[in-house]
């Protein structure tokens, strides 16, 4: 999903060049594995969940 990345990380620069604040946040881009079958994922790992200490659902 390098489209989607690229297209939040252009807005972020925009944001910079005309002084405002730019950000990005990674973990509600997609991430995909081409392979067959694909694979997706989005957000924390469940490992990643732990270290924050947030309850997982």
């Amino acid at each position: 999903m390098l489209a989607h990345k690229a297209e939040e990380e252009g807005i972020a620069v925009a944001k910079l060049i005309a002084g405002q604040s730019g950000h990005v946040n990674y973990d509600v881009i997609p991430g995909v594995i081409y392979t067959s079958p694909e694979v997706a994922s989005v957000g924390k790992t469940e490992e990643q969940l732990k270290e924050f200490k947030k309850s997982i659902k």
